[in-house]
């Protein structure tokens, strides 16, 4: 299980677009603030490397940026699929220091943040990430581990999905920097 802050584009500004009509709209996306998750990894340790890959899913009620009324929030889906590889320090000892790169796709979709008047749409935005790891591996025994982590994820987010304007091309595109925090227990065989 982890936490999550997050701060970047998505806190800030409303993207405005226009139909196949030509009528104007914004999409409002969520602010992403503080968020708590599962991170579930499955991978292979070879020698003092690591790669493994990674899965985060998660729901929660997101304050929603730029929107006329600003204490409204809606239930945001985020889900990141990711690859990772870590170096570890010390290997084979009972404790690892371990760093790393992964690189990640991200999805996150509210609905009705997508507002062409007087109609409300969902909104899907889609990127990618470079995450920067940091962990330690503390073998409990031979075969369990307790992994403590920080992760850092550089995202961007090029496109974005609203039924009333299908998909659209970002430009510039969303940054958002993610930075989680989790405790995992690992079993190794």
């Amino acid at each position: 299980m982890g936490a999550q802050v997050s701060k970047g584009d998505f806190n800030e500004r409303a993207i405005s677009g226009k139909d196949s009509a030509g009528v104007k709209g914004y999409i409002h996306p969520p602010a992403l603030e503080f968020i708590a998750t599962p991170d579930l990894m499955l991978g292979v340790n070879l020698g003092a490397f690591s790669f493994a890959m990674s899965f985060q899913y998660w729901v929660s009620e997101q304050v929603i940026a730029d929107f006329p009324d600003e204490s409204y929030k809606q239930d945001t889906r985020i889900w990141r699929f990711g690859l990772e590889a870590t170096y570890n320090l010390f290997y084979p000892e009972f404790f690892q220091v371990g760093f790393g790169l992964g690189y990640s796709y991200n999805s996150v979709k509210s609905d009705d943040i997508a507002i062409f008047s007087p109609d409300t749409y969902d909104a899907e935005f889609m990127g990618s990430a470079v995450a920067f790891i940091a962990n330690i591996h503390y073998y409990i025994t031979d075969n369990i581990s307790m992994v403590p982590a920080i992760k850092i994820y550089e995202s961007w987010f090029k496109n974005v999905h609203c039924s009333r304007v299908e998909t659209n091309d970002l430009d510039p595109y969303l940054w958002q920097s993610f930075v989680l925090a989790t405790v995992s227990v690992q079993y190794q065989f």
